[in-house]
This record gives C-alpha cells, structure tokens and sequence, in this order.
C-alpha cells in the first residue's frame, strides 16, 4: 500500500521554491486528492483546507522527502467524530493542529447511512462471500463496527510531499455509550427544571447558598437516576423527592 503510494506520487515530482533540507513555507502548500481514488469517499474541502494549513503553520521543521500520516477517525452512530489518532506525523504542534482538524470535520452524508448496517438474519455460507460479508453474518439486529478508507490526501510544500491517509471508524460501542449517555443526562436534566418547578426550589443544600435540587441533580448525574436523598456533609440524609405543579 505504501508502495503503490510512493509510486503515484513520484510522478508529480518534487516541487519547491527551495533545495536546503529543511523547508521554509513562504511558498505555502498545495493540497489534492488522487484522482485514482475517485471511488473512495473524498475529504470534506472545509478539512482538507484546514489540514493544508496545519501543515503551513507548523511543518516548517520538515526534512524534504516523501511523508505519510496515517489517522483513524472514530466515528458514533450519529456521525459526530469522537477521537482521533494519528501515525507518522514527526512533529506534536502539526500532529496536534491535524488532529483537531479531523475532530471538526463533518463526515459526508453517504456515509452516515452505513450507520444503519445490521448483522444478517440468518446464518449464511461463507462461500462466494468477501471477507467483509462475511464479516456481517453473526446475530440478527446488531450494529457492526465498519472502517472506511478516505481518498489519500496530497499536500506539496517545496521538496516535501506529505500523504495523509485517514480511515473512518464507525463503531457500535461508542455510539451507544454516547445514545445512552444522553438519554439519561437528559432524564436528569428533566427532573432538575421539574424540581426547581416545585416547593423543592427553596430547599438549602449542605452548604450556604446551595439549593437541594442542584445537589439531587449532580448525583443524579453520578448515578444516572434521579435519587431519593442526598447525604449533607454533617451527615444529615436529606430528601430528593418532589411533587410537580
């Protein structure tokens, strides 16, 4: 893979404003995708253009030569990225600023569909199948982990070439540690605003100026139900329980 890579790129030859080994990026650095790739799904233009200007602001310290930067992009189910981890990049202020740069980018809409792939029903042969069908056969209705590979993305600043080659993530555990987070801080969150609605507002906390019901909110929080009580520092137990107007 890197190869095949290297090979492509050795065609577009080294292109700079400058031959000393280490680049000064007055130039400033071009960004493409392979049109080889045209199949994959491509880099949001909005990222790409970030990541260019990663490499502009901290890539001076670069050798020339040819670079590649690996990235897996860790994706819920409801398309939002929720880590980054990157390979190969030399330098932590550029792999740092890359990363960020993945964090925000909006993952395109064809792919938020494969959010809905389930395991088939049945049991099918493995004959005739790829591995990736049949890496879908297992129990019925349950969401599967899928990696996508982005079109590689090509950044040339002076004799550096630089490949940033990032996958997509989509995976089922996170996206419902995620759902289920949410679900039940929303819940919480329900029972704060419908506390602070009743006689329960006034109620002191365990120390001057706290309220009960933010007190009963941040165990909630803790332990993902709204409580009967909550514990005062004096080690007086002091109720949670609330009648809704």
């Amino acid at each position: 893979m890197k190869f095949s890579r290297l090979r492509t790129l050795l065609s577009f030859g080294f292109l700079g404003c400058a031959t000393m080994a280490v680049v000064p990026l007055g130039c400033g650095a071009t960004v493409r995708q392979l049109a080889q790739q045209d199949d994959r799904p491509r880099v949001p233009d909005a990222t790409a253009e970030r990541l260019r200007e990663c490499v502009d602001e901290f890539g001076g310290d670069l050798h020339r030569g040819y670079y590649t930067f690996d990235y897996t992009v860790t994706v819920d189910e409801e398309g939002r990225v929720v880590d980054v981890a990157s390979k190969g990049v030399p330098h932590a202020d550029l792999a740092a600023c890359t990363r960020i740069a993945l964090r925000g980018m909006t993952i395109p809409e064809e792919l938020l569909g494969l959010r809905k792939l389930r395991l088939s029903e049945s049991t099918a042969p493995a004959n005739g199948q790829t591995p990736a069908e049949r890496g879908l056969v297992g129990n019925p209705g349950v969401l599967v982990a899928v990696a996508i590979a982005l079109a590689d993305l090509i950044i040339e600043v002076g004799p550096v070439i630089i490949v940033m080659a990032a996958e997509l993530e989509l995976s089922k555990d996170i996206a419902v540690t995620v759902r289920e987070k949410e679900e039940w801080e929303k819940e919480c969150g329900k029972h704060l605003n419908a506390c602070l609605d009743s006689s329960r507002q006034s109620d002191p906390g365990s120390v001057y100026g706290s309220k009960r019901c933010l007190m009963c909110h941040e165990k909630c929080k803790a332990e993902q139900e709204w409580p009967k009580g909550v514990r005062f520092t004096n080690g007086r137990w002091a109720s949670c329980v609330y009648k809704s107007n």
